[in-house]
């Protein structure tokens, strides 16, 4: 089935971007019907009026702030995916989008074939909210190889967790450390994707010094999101960590998610390669 056939966004963007027109191209190459609108009052008016799989909305489109457009447009319709893009990030404007649980927060600078696979991933992800399938059923599939992440941000989980499924992946998801070794015990993933920053529960660092603790967990390949700020403040468990874990990789905040499923990939044919 493909989840992409009846695909329909909407940008709101007042800015004449001819850029834009590539982006509009790169969708319509994949099927998926796309709305333009310029006006920020018209553009809660289609909402309101017309269906929409996923808004993806200009961070500095005038009429009010990004985070009263996100509030009205969620109310409007929660199950719609909101992804707020834009070319001049600040950290000011990152807290405030990212504090209204949006599904994807869009820098220009990732380029226009990011922001198609954010849509992409949307729209995939609002037909399976839609048929409220039980991904549970099959999280432990013999087919399948099993990724265990552990972050707090819902709405980074929701895209890459997404973006993995889509590639044939088990994914299972925990918001703290405690519960991560929990669910280590009962079942071992094939592969672990950890933020350094988990801000409940045992905090990421010591979870890391708690796997390089266990000669088992050692063995299990690791992705450790990190941003700027905890790279400087984890430098001597970062230090100990690339000497003590055999496959390894690091991914920098903010991800893009074109990135990630080649690194998984790499990193699982490595360890199946040391097994032999």
């Amino acid at each position: 089935m493909d989840l992409l056939s009846s695909g329909r966004i909407l940008i709101i963007d007042d800015r004449k971007n001819e850029d834009l027109q590539i982006f509009i191209s790169l969708l319509s190459d994949r099927k998926i019907e796309t709305a333009i609108e310029s006006d920020l009052g018209t553009a809660i008016h289609r909402v309101q009026t017309d269906n929409f799989d996923a808004v993806v909305l200009d961070a500095k489109v005038s009429g009010m702030p990004v985070e009263r457009t996100i509030q009205i447009l969620k109310n409007i319709d929660p199950k719609m995916k909101i992804i707020v893009k834009t070319d001049n990030n600040s950290k000011d404007l990152e807290a405030k989008v990212r504090q209204e649980t949006i599904y994807y927060y869009h820098l220009s600078s990732f380029g226009w074939d990011d922001l198609k696979l954010a849509v992409e991933s949307a729209i995939r992800q609002k037909a399976l909210d839609c048929k409220k399938e039980d991904f549970a059923a099959f999280a432990f599939a013999e087919d399948k190889r099993l990724v265990l992440m552990v972050d707090e941000n819902e709405a980074f989980i929701e895209i890459h967790k997404t973006n993995l499924e889509q590639h044939n992946f088990k994914v299972r998801v925990c918001y703290d450390a405690d519960e991560a070794m929990e669910l280590i015990r009962r079942k071992k993933p094939d592969l672990l994707m950890v933020d350094i920053n988990i801000p409940v529960g045992s905090e990421g660092e010591h979870f890391l010094e708690m796997v390089m603790r266990n000669s088992e967990l050692v063995a299990i390949p690791m992705l450790i999101f990190v941003d700027e700020e905890s790279a400087a403040k984890y430098v001597k468990v970062l230090d100990q960590v690339r000497n003590s874990l055999p496959t390894l990789t690091f991914l920098e905040k903010p991800v893009k998610i074109e990135d990630v499923i080649p690194r998984v990939e790499k990193m699982l044919r490595i360890k199946v390669q040391s097994d032999f």
